[in-house]
């Protein structure tokens, strides 16, 4: 499976380069603030306040992560986190700059005075909407951690796609202000969402990102969320065929849609979890509770808050937090899937997340397959651009399509 690729991004991949690879890497999340700039239609994110991290908190977060690793836990320890990547996210995140800085001047300080292996081998992540990205404290925290700080700015591609799911908070389009952001810090990368609000759009948004924005590659996927309906698999079919002609014509560029490895059987003995949502990602929320991923959360859930911990007396302290580590450990793909999923001639690449899968059943070990006509119609997709990279290429195989005839006439709507 693809957990760890999941947990560190390209970012982790970044660091690895810098270390080794070797030396493995912990993402740990800091909810700096529940609140945001944007109301995009299709945030996870449903249920924001004005609640924010305090600096005591920071700190004592700061405090607990050196506690973990002088201990060896498991969460926090040598091999595990050899490296740390500090992700500040909210909400937004850059409304909370100053918090931000102060938190690394801690961080840094500690790990200079007990003189650890984290004061040089840690990276800082934020994922901003952009809106903040010209305030003059931003520029000077972005000048200050330049080198050690990964900025990203999510866009939607197009002014007509990003602007059909992304308003800020008076109901107004965003597009022009985050483009705009964008452009100045350079980027050549960034998170693009499709969701039934803009699918339309897949071709004309990447084409836009790629000539206009400046980007190479396009980290892209469709939301887990219930909504998907199988005309919206015609539609993701058609744009990634006019998508693919494209990228053929342009094989310096990249979209995470198109993946040679996705589409096939598993085997059984391929059996790990898709996502880093049981624990490979922790995140210490505002008030200093502890959980599995940002996505666990009382912003992102509507059912009681998955905790596993706090930061005042540790992870699995309780008998209460105890069972909720148990079963995130007992997930498997297996124990998660039925047998059609498990056994699915189309399940490579197939993406789930636990926390959504949390906030469906009450569990994180039963899987929400909204996405599954999603995920068949990138794969027939795949099937038409992989076929003539490979005949370019001169070599002489097929991409292995494994979908049903009729399958393939839903997509296709012949």
């Amino acid at each position: 499976m693809k957990s760890d690729r999941v947990a560190l991004g390209g970012f982790g991949d970044k660091y690895l380069a810098m270390y080794g690879r070797d030396k493995r890497v912990k993402t740990v999340t800091f909810v700096v603030t529940h609140d945001c700039s944007m109301r995009c239609a299709y945030c996870y994110e449903t249920h924001k306040s004005n609640d924010k991290m305090s600096l005591s908190t920071a700190k004592q977060t700061v405090d607990f992560l050196f506690a973990e690793d002088a201990r060896h836990s498991q969460w926090i320890n040598g091999e595990d986190a050899h490296g740390l990547i500090m992700d500040f996210i909210g909400g937004e995140p850059l409304l909370e700059t100053g918090l931000i800085d102060e938190t690394m001047t801690y961080f840094l300080r500690t790990s200079l005075e007990k003189q650890h292996r984290w004061a040089t081998q840690y990276m800082m992540s934020i994922c901003s909407n952009g809106l903040d990205y010209f305030d003059p404290a931003v520029q000077k925290l972005l000048l200050k951690y330049a080198g050690r700080l990964n900025i990203n700015i999510t866009v939607d591609g197009c002014q007509a796609c990003h602007d059909a799911c992304r308003f800020d908070l008076y109901g107004q389009p965003t597009y022009d202000r985050v483009a705009a952001a964008v452009k100045a810090a350079g980027l050549n990368s960034t998170k693009f969402t499709l969701a039934p609000g803009n699918l339309q759009y897949l071709y004309e948004a990447s084409v836009n990102l790629y000539e206009n924005l400046g980007m190479d590659t396009i980290f892209c996927n469709c939301v887990f969320e219930q909504g998907w309906e199988p005309e919206h698999a015609r539609v993701l079919y058609r744009e990634m065929l006019r998508l693919a002609d494209y990228l053929l014509e342009h094989p310096g560029l990249r979209n995470t849609l198109f993946d040679d490895w996705i589409g096939q059987p598993l085997p059984p003995e391929e059996n790990g979890n898709w996502c880093g949502g049981t624990g490979k990602m922790l995140a210490i929320d505002v008030d200093g509770r502890i959980y599995p991923c940002l996505r666990y959360t009382p912003m992102s859930v509507s059912r009681e808050p998955y905790v596993i911990g706090d930061i005042w007396t540790g992870i699995g302290t309780t008998a209460e937090h105890r069972q909720r580590i148990a079963e995130l450990e007992s997930i498997t793909r297996r124990s998660q899937s039925t047998d059609e999923c498990f056994c699915c001639p189309v399940a490579s690449g197939c993406a789930w997340c636990s926390a959504h899968n949390y906030e469906v059943f009450g569990t994180p070990n039963r899987r929400a397959t909204y996405i599954c006509p999603m995920h068949k119609a990138r794969v027939l997709a795949n099937a038409y651009y992989w076929d003539q990279v490979y005949e370019r290429d001169g070599e002489g195989k097929k991409f292995p399509l494994n979908l049903t005839a009729d399958e393939i006439r839903a997509i296709t709507g012949d």
